[in-house]
């Protein structure tokens, strides 16, 4: 890898084009936490360097993938950290070329070593979500519930990965229309906005022809700004069908 000399005058030189698709592979390949583990113990002043040819790569062909890579890992980092490397970046307009080729070679290399010495088990809330898939619905909310105290937004992420509204096209008829007796038509229609096609029917269909006429309505009259709010609307219909569930007054698995 080669990093060319250039003038005041002119755009700052890229890196090659191998360089740069080797370490968009590798940053696809690996976890952001895995990346930002490299950069913990990297001098602020290398540090800045790196991220200043990053970032100069931005709106230039087969860099922008690169630059919003870099960009996330650099909005990851602890602070206090941020702050000193953001410093140092306001020092760094002159490097030597062989100087920057150097610390992009050692960044790369930090990378690789750090995913070999990493197992990444996956994310937090889909592993906690599987293990709660064997246990009965009532006991699950009961951890969750607890786990709510400490971290409701965690709990919400793995609430939403164990029972999703996609998952309503599998409840029975008679599921659906114990929900129906208590969803109001608002938020069901708010729900059933831009909602997959087999929800939407599986929904009108368990209702008489007259209230799936209001909901049509409803759903049709929908503003711009009631449909920003569709996916709280959904979650509150995933919420519903839980708490059925944990009552025994409906069936979800």
């Amino acid at each position: 890898m080669s990093v060319p000399n250039t003038d005041a005058q002119t755009t700052p030189p890229l890196l090659d084009a191998a360089a740069l698709q080797a370490l968009t592979v590798l940053l696809d390949e690996t976890h952001p936490q895995v990346v930002l583990a490299a950069f913990q113990d990297v001098d602020d002043n290398d540090a800045a360097l790196f991220f200043v040819l990053c970032a100069q790569l931005k709106g230039e062909h087969n860099g922008d993938a690169l630059a919003a890579h870099v960009g996330k890992i650099f909005a990851m980092l602890p602070f206090d950290k941020q702050v000193r490397i953001a410093e140092k970046v306001t020092t760094t307009e002159i490097v030597d070329a062989e100087r920057a080729a150097q610390i992009w070679d050692e960044q790369v290399a930090k990378i690789k070593e750090a995913l070999q010495k990493t197992t990444f088990l996956g994310e937090g809330a889909t592993n906690l979500a599987k293990l709660l898939s064997y246990m009965d619905i009532a006991e699950q909310n009961r951890l969750l519930e607890r786990l709510a105290e400490k971290q409701p937004e965690m709990v919400e992420s793995v609430s939403e990965k164990l029972f999703t509204f996609e998952d309503l096209s599998n409840l029975e008829n008679e599921a659906i229309k114990t929900i129906l007796q208590v969803l109001d038509k608002p938020t069901l229609a708010l729900a059933l906005h831009n909602a997959p096609t087999e929800i939407h029917d599986r929904f009108l269909e368990n209702m008489s022809a007259s209230q799936a006429e209001v909901v049509e309505a409803e759903i049709a009259q929908l503003t711009f700004e009631q449909t920003q709010i569709a996916d709280t609307a959904r979650q509150s219909v995933v919420s519903l069908v839980r708490n059925f569930a944990a009552k025994g007054l409906l069936k979800i698995g």
